[in-house]
């Protein structure tokens, strides 16, 4: 009959990548921008059986208002590159004979600017929080279909929250012991 994912036990390392949608939620240092499309890319390191450590890179390119001339054309629109780093931990919990985990994770972040900003928003750290739903693609689990919904914002007061959607492939490789 051949080995399931519940009987091989959880991974230890997990890579993701996959398509992601950017979005601007709330304060003074997003209202230019709008949704855009994007990509993420990250890691998971499985500590225990249901805790690990994770780390990724999300690229986004939201539409941004550049300027406006009550004269003439009008306003112009330009896509840039936002780049948001996210680090935290992540608690997972498996169902259905670990065919399926839904994990939730928090921690930090950092978010980088275009380098020619003209609104002069600065690069600065961030507190990330994040849910996230992986399908086993395969009998091992090895080879996972993922959902996650992760929001980044500033501590201090809220001048900048972002929220970001993937859907993406994840693998797996090693045991934790």
């Amino acid at each position: 009959m051949g080995i399931s994912a519940a009987q091989s036990g959880p991974t230890r390392y997990r890579l993701d990548f996959g398509p992601t949608g950017v979005f601007p939620l709330s304060g003074f240092r997003t209202f230019s921008d709008s949704a855009g499309p994007g990509w993420r890319g990250g890691s998971e390191i499985r500590l225990i059986k249901h805790l690990g450590a994770e780390a990724g890179f999300t690229e986004g390119w939201p539409s941004g208002l550049d300027t406006c001339n009550r004269v003439g054309t009008g306003c112009t629109y330009s896509r840039h590159s936002l780049k948001l780093l996210d680090y935290g931990i992540r608690g997972m919990a498996p169902v259905a004979g670990a065919r399926l985990e839904l994990s939730v994770g928090l921690g930090g972040g950092y978010i980088w600017h275009p380098s020619i900003d003209f609104l002069d928003r600065p690069n600065q750290a961030l507190f990330q929080y994040s849910g996230k739903i992986a399908f086993a693609l395969d009998r091992l689990g090895r080879t996972r279909f993922t959902f996650a919904v992760r929001t980044w914002r500033d501590l201090g007061r809220p001048t900048g929250q972002w929220l970001s959607t993937t859907a993406g492939i994840s693998y797996a490789f090693g045991h934790v012991q």
